[in-house]
């Protein structure tokens, strides 16, 4: 069968031909692979900035945001049947015996860095045509959510933020658990980056009551403005006015959601946050030179202003069943925004030269089934 590999030793992207998977245990599942979402972390592993094959291969396939199909199961799998849409997780468990979280099924809080993520680290991934992986690793996702079900992981990856975000605003008791559940707490929140994560961050954000305003390069009046603005969001440019405009105009700003990587973005960003507010990072920062930042001040905030800054990356089951129901809710109330997050789908064959090209639009994604 077919896939996308990079051969770090020889520095290619290629279509192979891979071999075909086979059921080799009770619990596993046998999955046609429908499509694979291209992401920045892709980009990367093409140029060679990372990325690991499995022992003994000279190559990685590359893919981890995937929707499949359920082709076959073993003999122990409950829940998943022939012909179910399925989301597979990235993240597998490290062998140390003492980790906490792996031991627990949260390889996504590992605490010693040696877990295994398909199609980027030491497991191939989902850019080929069909793939077998055991179905504790994989998520039901409904038949009407055939055409958005590529978009679950990367939203879990806001989710994960959100989650924990929510735990924490629980703590004050001012913050009604009643408020949550009728999404009427109005809190208010800033997504930086209108990328796919940045949109799907603010689209899981309106979902949950919060005033999103979202900030980003491209201009007011344009169609990603137009996308912010159908799900109840407010669309902000930064060549309209710099940040710090913006927060005078919100107020106390309770969230920063940061979609960017910028690393200078991130850092400017943080002064904004109000007391006892949460900052959100979800960019990894490419390999850059080091930034000036006024480490004091930041420092006395956080201390001062009760705030929080968390990291979400790679999320655990809890991220991805929210991420199911959430593009449910999308599906629903904003089809049309939710239908313009995928704005490029390329065959099999285009997918070396997509990886090296600048990226066009919100999402690409490869169409393989």
């Amino acid at each position: 069968m077919r896939a996308v590999a990079v051969y770090p030793q020889s520095r290619e992207v290629r279509i192979i031909d891979h071999p075909e998977p086979r059921l080799a245990q009770g619990s596993d599942v046998l999955a046609r692979v429908l499509e694979v979402g291209i992401c920045g972390t892709d980009r990367e592993i093409a140029r060679f900035e990372y990325g690991a094959p499995p022992p003994g291969d000279d190559h990685l396939v590359l893919g981890h945001e995937s929707l499949t199909e359920v082709v076959e199961v073993g003999p122990e799998v409950r829940g998943l049947a022939p012909g179910d849409l399925a989301v597979p997780m990235v993240r597998r468990p490290c062998p140390v015996a003492t980790c906490t979280p792996c031991r627990h099924g949260r390889a996504d809080f590992c605490f010693t860095g040696e877990y295994e993520e398909r199609g980027i680290n030491r497991l191939h991934g989902y850019m080929t045509e069909r793939i077998v992986d055991d179905a504790r690793w994989f998520v039901r996702v409904p038949r009407t959510l055939r055409q958005l079900g590529v978009l679950v992981e990367p939203l879990t990856v806001a989710e994960k933020g959100i989650i924990q975000a929510l735990e924490t605003l629980r703590r004050f008791p001012w913050f009604a658990p009643e408020a949550v559940q009728r999404r009427e707490h109005g809190v208010k929140a800033v997504v930086i980056g209108a990328g796919a994560v940045g949109l799907l961050g603010a689209m899981a954000l309106r979902a949950r009551g919060f005033e999103v305003w979202l900030w980003s390069l491209e201009p007011e009046g344009g169609p990603q403005a137009s996308l912010v603005e159908s799900f109840g969001a407010r669309y902000r440019s930064t060549s309209g006015r710099p940040l710090a405009d913006l927060a005078l105009e919100i107020g106390r700003i309770g969230l920063i959601f940061e979609a960017t990587g910028a690393a200078p973005v991130a850092f400017q960003a943080m002064p904004l946050l109000g007391p006892n507010g949460i900052f959100c990072l979800t960019g990894v920062p490419g390999r850059k030179g080091p930034i000036p930042i006024d480490a004091a001040t930041i420092m006395k905030s956080l201390v001062l202003r009760n705030q929080l800054f968390l990291g979400t990356v790679n999320a655990g089951p809890d991220a991805f069943r929210a991420a199911v129901e959430d593009l449910g809710v999308f599906a629903e109330q904003w089809p049309h925004a939710i239908e313009r997050v995928v704005s490029t789908r390329h065959a099999l064959d285009e997918v070396p030269r997509a990886l090296v090209e600048p990226p066009t639009g919100t999402k690409s994604v490869v169409r393989i089934g």
